[in-house]
């Protein structure tokens, strides 16, 4: 049985399974609530509402406000870190310190890049697995995805479109990890400021286009999640197109036929998925799979190199938009933006 707690009661850390219309578990407490080689016993948080509830609801014995007493008298082997990104590197230090065997941390890893590749440095140094909450890696409808763009199935990559709300860094990490985990590494990114605004000031949102190792181009476009939420990926192949709808609990999947409308022509039908369409449990399976690589001293698939990657392409916007739209290539030699993101 391995022992887990938690550093930031706030929604990733529990609150989110407080909403009814959630089907599926969404916390980080609730996941390892759920699997029964893992024993949730603390949790810590500033805010006594937030600790006092997520106590009661999962039924946590040892409840602090200071998450380094929680490490030093709880002799965890997990913890998860669901605070402010500025934080992480604080309390990854913390936990070394004090025996932990996996870090389970939330986006965007760091808040800087050097932040974030000491952190890495740490982890690797002190053989600890380190595994960032991008949970579309985890999902095994999304690993179908990837395994049928890699296998040449929809054709040749013509053109690839991505819409999203609320941040560059809140939801574009998942964004720019999704995007990296069906298409590569980047080569190059263009961005400026979005029109349509993020609720958050110090993490706006920008429209750009991401140029893609493999010659691949993406356009990524903001909405404004005042007026809806989107997350959605639409790729069109040379042999077909996948749209991912609905923060990817939907899809759907067009084939080519004869036109009907036009002699000599073609066009897009839509049709059944060619490939499974797996349940979403994004939180468990992250879970689970950390289990795993605890179990069988593996790597994790969403490592800290991901998230420094994902959290250098969301730097690499802010300099283009700086620099009135200029084109900014991959990887960054250094970079001294600070990243905030909730």
């Amino acid at each position: 049985m391995y022992k887990a707690g938690i550093t930031g009661c706030g929604k990733v850390g529990s609150k989110f399974d407080e909403d009814p219309k959630r089907k599926i578990i969404s916390s980080h407490a609730g996941a390892y609530s759920a699997i029964d080689d893992i024993d949730l016993v603390a949790a810590s948080d500033l805010k006594k509402e937030n600790l006092e509830k997520c106590g009661k609801k999962w039924k946590i014995k040892s409840l602090y406000k200071n998450y380094k007493e929680m490490l030093k008298k709880e002799n965890l082997d997990i913890i998860s870190i669901c605070t402010w990104n500025s934080t992480h590197l604080e309390i990854v230090k913390e936990a070394v310190k004090n025996g932990i065997k996996a870090i389970f941390c939330e986006k965007p890893i760091a808040d800087t890049l050097h932040a974030a590749t000491q952190i890495i440095e740490i982890c690797n140094k002190n053989n600890i697995i380190l595994q960032i909450d991008h949970q579309r890696r985890f999902c095994r409808f999304h690993q179908e995805v990837r395994n049928f763009l890699n296998s040449g199935k929809l054709g040749k990559i013509q053109q690839v479109s991505f819409y999203y709300t609320a941040g560059i860094a809140n939801t574009g990490s998942h964004m720019f990890d999704l995007l990296r985990f069906f298409f590569g590494d980047v080569k190059w990114v263009i961005a400026n400021k979005s029109k349509n605004i993020s609720p958050n000031e110090k993490d706006p949102n920008f429209d750009g286009i991401l140029k893609f190792q493999n010659g691949i181009f993406c356009v990524i476009q903001a909405c404004d999640v005042r007026n809806f939420l989107i997350f959605d990926i639409d790729i069109y192949g040379s042999k077909g197109r996948i749209r991912i709808t609905r923060n990817g609990f939907d899809c759907e999947y067009y084939n080519i036929k004869e036109s009907k409308l036009f002699s000599g022509y073609k066009e897009l039908f839509i049709s059944d998925l060619p490939f499974k369409n797996y349940s979403r449990n994004f939180m468990v399976n992250a879970v689970e799979h950390l289990l795993q690589c605890l179990k069988n001293k593996t790597r994790s698939i969403s490592n800290g190199e991901d998230g420094l990657k994902a959290l250098e392409l969301i730097s690499a916007c802010h300099i283009s938009s700086i620099e009135n739209g200029e084109k900014v290539y991959l990887p960054l030699e250094d970079s001294s933006i600070q990243i905030i993101s909730g």
